[in-house]
């Protein structure tokens, strides 16, 4: 039976690894998982720089400034480091918060999120 997309949402990186481990949980009873999610997941221990409770926690803060799911997700995967870099990734909103919401956004992810 295929399966019929009914919605998308753009996604951090980490909330998809935590997606993606627990399908790969419910189908490693069958012994078969595929090489794609492999290396999907692969990638994803790789790139997320950030625990799923963080970014869970980060990610309502940001929906509760209205910003776009696009928008979130770049935040939370690219973790930027000043205020410059922040803006660059607001390119998707209609209107870019003042720079004291910026600030609060900076020291969350800094407070939550190990950067290298």
């Amino acid at each position: 039976m295929p399966y019929e997309i009914t919605e998308f949402h753009d996604i951090p990186n980490a909330l998809a690894k935590r997606i993606l481990k627990e399908y790969i949980e419910r189908v490693s009873s069958y012994d078969i998982i595929p090489e794609l999610i492999r290396s999907t997941m692969d990638y994803l221990d790789r790139t997320s720089k950030c625990d799923d409770k963080a970014v869970e926690y980060i990610y309502e803060m940001l929906k509760n400034l209205k910003l776009k799911d696009t928008t979130i997700s770049m935040i939370l995967n690219i973790l930027p480091r000043n205020l410059d870099e922040l803006r660059i990734l607001l390119t998707f909103e209609e209107t870019i918060p003042d720079d004291s919401i910026l600030n609060k956004i900076l020291d969350a992810i800094n407070q939550n999120c190990q950067q290298e």
